[in-house]
Order: structure tokens, then C-alpha cells, then sequence
């Protein structure tokens, strides 16, 4: 990866620290990806159940705060004033997780009629395909709709 895609990452997993407490607590970790890709890690231990597998409340959340990040970072690159909120989540819990896990979102190929609907009509809904990996195996496969909203 390049200079800039570690520099995004950082520069990501701070805002993500300072304006979501619970990124924090979870130590998740934006990874150097290309723009139009994010991928979120998380460790076990801070995430794990009395099972010794990860909590599923901590498998949703990386799942939903990598779109949220991905579609943030996108439409903050786009030069555009937003509010960025989840509107709806559902998932399929595949495999328990017992190590570290990796959430990856990417932008789908409807992002350039999302960004026309957002301009002209000041708000947009966006669904995005999520899939959590935990040593290589699919552990959760979810699908979110973000609706994004113009300000000032």
C-alpha cells in the first residue's frame, strides 16, 4: 500500500476514535485500502463473550461502521457537506470468530446514481453488501442502507 493509503487509514481510525466512543472501546483499526474499498479490523479480546468467540453485537458493529466509514470518506472526498446515518441492517451469522476479525465494504456500482440523487434531491439511500472475515473464512455476510443527507 502506499504512503496515502496508510496516512487515509490513520487518519480514519482517529476520526472514527474521537467521534465514536464504542470504535474505541471495540480497537478497531481502519486497514490501507484503495479509495472506494475500506476494510475494518478488530481484535479478540476486547470484542470476545463468554464463549470465547466474538460477541455478535461487536461483529454487526464492524460491519455497520465499515459502511458507514467507507460512504463517509466517499462523500467527504466528493467535497460534500453530510449527515450520514443507518437506516436499516440485516445479517447472517455464518461461523463463530475466535481471533482477530476484518469487516470489507466497497463502494457498489450504483454510487454515481446515488451521488446524482444526493445533489439533486438533497438526500439519498444507499445499500451496501458487508462481509466479515475472521482467518480467512466468512464469518458474517450483512447488507445496510445508509441514507445520506445534504446540510447547509
Amino acid at each position: 500500500m502506499t504512503d496515502s493509503s496508510l496516512d487515509r487509514a490513520e487518519a480514519l481510525t482517529r476520526y472514527l476514535y474521537d467521534n465514536i466512543p464504542l470504535t474505541r472501546a471495540m480497537a478497531l483499526r481502519v486497514l490501507p485500502t484503495e479509495p472506494g474499498r475500506l476494510r475494518l479490523a478488530a481484535p479478540h479480546e476486547p470484542n470476545r463473550n463468554p464463549h470465547g468467540t466474538v460477541f455478535g453485537g461487536s461483529l454487526a458493529t464492524l460491519a455497520i461502521a465499515a459502511g458507514w466509514t467507507l460512504l463517509f470518506d466517499a462523500l467527504r472526498a466528493e467535497g460534500l457537506a453530510f449527515g450520514l446515518v443507518i437506516q436499516h441492517y440485516q445479517c447472517d451469522y455464518r461461523a463463530p470468530a475466535a481471533a482477530e476479525f476484518v469487516a470489507e465494504a466497497e463502494l457498489p456500482a450504483d454510487w454515481p446514481a446515488f451521488l446524482e440523487r444526493l445533489r439533486a434531491r438533497g438526500r439519498a439511500r444507499l445499500t451496501l453488501p458487508l462481509r466479515l472475515y475472521c482467518e480467512g473464512r466468512e464469518v458474517l455476510g450483512a447488507e445496510a442502507v445508509y441514507v445520506a443527507r445534504l446540510e447547509g
